[in-house]
């Protein structure tokens, strides 16, 4: 598991690391080019009036020594665009961190390209060697040809490549590795690439260096990743003084899997805490919050302690605290509302859920709880449901003054106008309590 982890960490890392690259391109872009977040060709395509730079970015940050196999794959994804797309004025950058290799460029050889291309990986010879090496077998053709392909499908495939040795490259090996068509470049380290993305971004606005740190960097990573997500794909289109334009007008620090990357992430949830507190410091105020249990960690064995310590901070004045809370989860589970429940009675926190039997009933699930303020009792101290059409619709139909989105949240059947919207993308719940103020601690 630990494993496991460490590669997803690395992995995301890697993104980060690329949306790093994506936005020192689109910093440094002249006036009218377009950068295209996860271009059709690469990673990062910059599109001006004549060319296209396609960039592919990977971090390889635990290597310790290079090898031309660890750039096997981005080659060969270059030279199999290359083939298809000959009479296009393309540029092809692989831009590649190593840490014991020196920034800038590296030579790239024949002999490394045909090298490479001995390469006996199933999958690799199936999707690329096939078209710089187009098979001349129909029999093959139809196999390359189909969509899903079984393992006895890419082993004959493989077994084809392995003994013929009559086929013609579809490409110009020196051709594709004349400077103007390909580059190799070895990356900054992530630390130094940063640091002169927050320079980039002081020569390009009018930013104070203390906001870029604080506000307009993090956040900057974060439009660039929501970009990359988009499936529209000219929604993944963006000009320099567009971007600058959009930064200037977002003013709440984001806080996501991609910014918990970055080398002040500690500051940026003190700064996100900051902006949370003069809200939550309101007696008077309707909150609703939406959690994404998949997205937060333990959600299960933790999520009882938290409502408890939530509403032990903010809901247990019988008279101030006047506004009943909505907890709502995005869970997959059928039995998790009802768990939350049970648990949650014994330790003597009673909640409505608005079900009488297996019906939901809006009315009853939105009232107002009965109160006896000399015993200082509640019937009720939460509202609690899961996440679908008629919790949304009681959502919608009795507007809170603040909703939380925990996580990956992203419902088109919320209605947010008139609301205010607060997205904290934690995957736990420590983090959470701190930037909630019910606890002054992380650890």
């Amino acid at each position: 598991m630990e494993t496991m982890n460490r590669e997803a960490d690395h992995t995301i890392k890697g993104f980060v690391y690329q949306f790093n690259k994506t936005l020192e391109e689109l910093l440094n872009s002249d006036d009218g080019t377009n950068v295209k977040v996860e271009g059709i060709v690469e990673d990062i395509d910059v599109i001006s009036s004549d060319t296209i730079k396609a960039i592919q970015c990977k971090y390889h940050e635990t290597k310790k020594t290079f090898n031309i196999s660890d750039i096997s794959k981005p080659l060969l994804q270059m030279l199999a665009h290359f083939s298809e797309n000959k009479d296009k004025n393309i540029q092809y950058i692989l831009y590649a961190h190593f840490p014991n290799e020196p920034v800038g460029k590296k030579t790239i050889n024949k002999a490394d390209i045909e090298n490479i291309l001995e390469t006996k990986n199933q999958k690799y010879i199936s999707n690329y060697i096939s078209k710089i090496m187009p098979p001349n077998d129909s029999d093959i053709e139809v196999l390359i040809s189909k969509e899903r392909k079984s393992k006895d499908d890419l082993k004959r495939i493989k077994d084809y490549y392995s003994t013929k040795t009559d086929l013609t490259l579809s490409i110009d090996i020196e051709g594709f590795l004349k400077p103007k068509k390909f580059k190799f470049i070895i990356g900054k380290s992530f630390q130094n690439l940063v640091e002169d993305i927050k320079k980039l971004l002081k020569e390009n606005s009018s930013f104070t260096q203390q906001d870029i740190e604080d506000l307009f960097y993090p956040n900057a990573i974060q439009i660039i990743a929501d970009k990359s997500i988009e499936q529209d794909e000219s929604n993944r289109n963006v000009e320099k003084k567009d971007f600058i334009f959009q930064l200037e007008k977002t003013k709440k620090v984001a806080i996501s899997r991609w910014t918990k990357e970055l080398l002040s992430y500690q500051k940026l949830l003190k700064t996100r805490r900051t902006q949370l507190s003069d809200n939550l410091k309101q007696n008077h105020r309707l909150r609703y919050f939406i959690y994404d249990t998949d997205y937060i960690d333990k959600f299960e064995d933790e999520i009882v302690n938290f409502i408890i310590d939530y509403l032990n901070k903010y809901h247990f004045k019988i008279k101030l605290h006047s506004k009943t809370p909505i907890f709502c989860f995005k869970t997959p589970k059928l039995d998790l509302l009802s768990n939350i429940e049970s648990r949650l009675y014994s330790k003597g926190i009673s909640v409505t859920t608005g079900y009488k039997g297996n019906t939901f009933f809006e009315k009853d699930f939105l009232r107002e709880p009965k109160r006896i303020i000399k015993d200082d009792w509640f019937e009720f101290r939460l509202r609690m449901s899961k996440l679908g059409t008629e919790p949304i619709n009681a959502i919608n139909n009795k507007k809170c003054d603040d909703l939380f989105l925990i996580g990956n949240i992203n419902n088109e059947q919320l209605d947010f106008q008139d609301i205010n919207i607060e997205r904290v993308e934690v995957s736990n719940f420590k983090e959470l309590k701190y930037l909630l103020s019910i606890t002054n601690n992380i650890g």
